[in-house]
């Protein structure tokens, strides 16, 4: 899951500097991401990892940090 994280910290820091404990923190609520951005973010992550996100997954708390984003990904794999 670690690659994943790092994955996704890498994304988000091509656009933004990254603050410390970035993974646990909503991206949305510090600025990294805004709703047009994270159109682009799960295009790039379906396509990257080679899954398809429901909507069941954006409605997941879990869904608005680094974090839970790989864990999300994780289960999504796992299926």
């Amino acid at each position: 899951m670690q690659e994943t994280i790092d994955w996704l910290k890498n994304y988000f820091a091509k656009s933004a500097s990254l603050p410390a404990g970035v993974e646990e923190l909503n991206y949305f609520e510090i600025g990294l991401i805004d709703s047009l951005g994270v159109i682009e973010l799960i295009e790039n992550i379906e396509s990257h990892f080679n899954i398809q996100f429901t909507e069941m997954n954006f409605q997941e708390r879990r869904f608005s940090t680094i974090k839970g984003l790989a864990e999300i990904i994780k289960d999504i794999k796992k299926e």
